[in-house]
């Protein structure tokens, strides 16, 4: 892995615990602060192609893993237009028909 994604992913890494230590308590909310963590981890994670991020964080302790895996799974999202996981294929099929419902009672 070259330097330059070596050293993402440890920004990453400190983003990621930074957000966490202020979700947990462990540290004083701050939220400005707070905000700026959140946007800055997002910019991180746009920037880190898809195969790498996929390919999980070494750096990142276990307990931080599901903070940089919604960040991922919303840009998956965001870039692709469907969902990740076991669940994705019911979720699309239950929003599908909301969406059907919606536009049943608009016709009417």
């Amino acid at each position: 892995m070259s330097d330059h994604l070596e050293g993402r992913r440890l920004y990453i890494a400190d983003l990621a615990r930074r957000q966490h230590d202020m979700e947990s308590g462990c540290v004083a909310m701050e939220p400005l602060t707070y905000r700026v963590m959140s946007k800055c981890l997002r910019e991180a994670l746009a920037g880190l192609p898809e195969p790498v991020a996929r390919a999980g964080f070494s750096e990142l302790p276990a307990h931080l893993m599901p903070l940089v895996a919604d960040v991922l799974e919303t840009r998956h999202f965001d870039q692709h237009a469907c969902l990740m996981g076991s669940q994705s294929a019911h979720c699309r099929e239950q929003a599908e028909i909301i969406v059907d419902r919606i536009k049943r009672s608009a016709a009417c």
